[in-house]
């Protein structure tokens, strides 16, 4: 079994466009989306109806969870916070408007997680999310030698014992998952950690789109190949530049080479 996963869309219509097309190419049984479609781009409801039509399962993030359940304010805010949760509502609002109440509704719809079951036994599963198996907003990050070899820190500090309480519940073979948009493969235990990084706002230093395609092995186990997917970033950002969606300049930025 062959199942390409995708995810964090945000909007970016060219670069969903290009990652299905290559999808399509690599043939496989299912195609997954693990979350966060529509916020953040200029295209929200034409990448909601493509992956729609494309698209055979379907998990919820982050944002597409704010379109129906604002993010709130700390009881003590600071001033950045405050403005950081504003512009994020204004972008909400605007895109919800562009969806219209049928599309944030079947958002509001989905699942926070899908389990497909390759053998009779459930620890040979793969189980696909948003950020981890118990919530869409803490992440599971790659080890610290990973970061330091691809981004020369280690941005996200991490420990077993932190990541613990998030997976020490769950029974899978693999997790395959989006949200730190940045792609790596590392175990847990018994269990493949596979984060397939993002089509669009990358934060890896690549550019490029990015999904992954697992193969069930029989016998072996998954494998996780990594797919990354060049894109007419200069398309998206003139169609960033005409329809100015609350916080287009960090839109271009993040489009820019």
């Amino acid at each position: 079994m062959r199942i390409a996963i995708y995810s964090d869309v945000h909007g970016n219509l060219t670069a969903l466009q290009t990652v299905l097309a290559d999808i399509k190419k690599q043939a496989p049984d299912l195609i997954a989306f693990a979350g966060d479609l529509c916020v953040m781009g200029a295209r929200p409801r034409a990448c909601l109806e493509l992956a729609r039509s494309e698209t055979d399962i379907f998990v919820y993030g982050n944002t597409d969870e704010a379109l129906h359940t604002p993010p709130q304010l700390p009881a003590e805010a600071t001033e950045a916070q405050i403005q950081r949760v504003e512009s994020f509502l204004n972008v909400i609002s605007w895109t919800k408007e562009k969806l219209g109440q049928d599309n944030v509704d079947w958002l509001a719809r989905l699942p926070f997680s899908h389990r497909i079951g390759v053998t009779a036994v459930s620890s040979d599963d793969l189980l696909i999310t948003h950020a981890n198996p118990l919530d869409v907003n803490q992440m599971l990050v790659p080890t610290d030698e990973f970061q330091q070899e691809l981004l020369g820190e280690v941005k996200w500090p991490n420990s077993d014992w932190e990541i613990r309480p998030l997976l020490e519940s769950t029974t899978a073979g693999i997790i395959a998952f989006g949200h730190l948009h940045v792609p790596n493969v590392r175990r847990w235990n018994d269990m493949i950690l596979a984060n397939i990084s993002s089509v669009n706002l990358p934060s890896d230093g690549d550019k490029r789109a990015k999904y992954g395609l697992l193969t069930w092995h029989k016998g072996e186990g998954w494998s996780v190949e990594k797919r990354l997917v060049a894109y007419n970033m200069h398309q998206e950002k003139e169609v960033v530049s005409f329809v100015k969606p609350p916080n287009w300049e960090f839109m271009q930025k993040q489009l820019s080479n």
